[in-house]
């Protein structure tokens, strides 16, 4: 009997050992499937940097400009403007005095429903574990907090094992809109954007106060760090531009009309791209129809420099 204990102590042990560090090698991995590793070497005395969903996670490329002025790209793939907040609160510190903070509002960011409520919130909501103090994050759960920070890899399910033979690809990034199905892509996007969950039982469009007064919070942080803000659309290609318009008549109205009331209470300065004609036709700047790829990414900055940092 000792001896049969003894070999199942030996078995749970070595088994422990295995999955503690197997679990070591993952957090090292650098999958950076969220991009959230980037905030490991978040620079201090930020001049220039921007905020925004994937449109400005994508939007932005300092590669350019990093040997004049200190760059960070706080954007997060399907950020709403809520959190957008909650990262410029924790990392105000991180920005200088003087610096320019850009806060893209994508086409989403200002309708629909609480962000809690959407289906896909949970899984979204772990990577701020990982960027974020708990009174920061939305819903915050303590055993979420654990399995984030300390053992990733028993949530981690087929990522494990894609994480043996690959490492982070974001080849997507490099790629033209001309290399894919670009009707099919603007189809479901505005779609995903324009209507999903963005209008009640009745057929009205949901504006949501929350980003709304979140946008206008930031704009007043900003402001009171001794930054300037600078509002801002990217640019898109006209293939989406068409589809958004002929999702729904009345979007564009709706949406300046939103976005002129938060001008108008913040007096924040505003600059629309999305119509832009330098990007609106070039698909060799485009990785689809809304989002830049990186070399369109540097044009954009290139251009904001030229045009807003002046």
């Amino acid at each position: 009997m000792r001896r049969f204990i003894f070999k199942v102590s030996i078995y749970i042990l070595c088994v422990g050992f295995l999955i503690i560090g197997i679990n070591e090698w993952y957090k090292g991995k650098d999958l950076d499937k969220d991009y959230t590793k980037k905030f490991e070497t978040l620079p201090e005395n930020i001049q220039v940097c921007n905020f925004g969903s994937s449109h400005g996670l994508y939007g932005f490329c300092y590669e350019d400009y990093e040997k004049q002025y200190s760059c960070f790209n706080f954007g997060l793939e399907s950020q709403m403007l809520s959190y957008d907040l909650r990262i410029l609160e924790y990392y105000k510190d991180n920005i200088q005095e003087g610096a320019v903070v850009f806060i893209p509002v994508s086409y989403f960011s200002l309708f629909g429903q609480k962000e809690e409520e959407a289906q896909d919130f949970g899984s979204k909501n772990k990577r701020y574990y990982k960027i974020l103090p708990p009174e920061l994050i939305k819903n915050y759960e303590l055993d979420t907090d654990i399995y984030v920070r300390y053992f990733p890899v028993t949530s981690a399910y087929e990522e494990v094992f894609q994480a043996i033979v690959k490492k982070a690809d974001h080849s997507e990034w490099e790629r033209k809109a001309s290399d894919i199905d670009l009707e099919k892509n603007v189809s479901a996007s505005s779609e995903r954007h324009i209507i999903t969950n963005k209008f009640d039982e009745d057929g009205n469009r949901i504006f949501n106060q929350e980003e709304a007064d979140a946008l206008v919070q930031m704009i007043e942080e900003c402001k009171a760090l001794g930054a300037r803000p600078v509002l801002l659309i990217t640019p898109f290609l006209s293939e989406y531009l068409e589809a958004v318009e002929m999702r729904d008549a009345d979007f564009y109205k709706d949406f300046y009309q939103a976005i002129d009331e938060v001008i108008k209470s913040t007096g924040v300065e505003f600059y629309d791209y999305s119509f832009d004609k330098r990007f609106t036709d070039n698909y060799d700047l485009f990785m689809n129809g809304d989002h830049l790829n990186k070399e369109g990414a540097k044009k954009f900055v290139d251009v904001l420099m030229k045009e807003v940092l002046i």
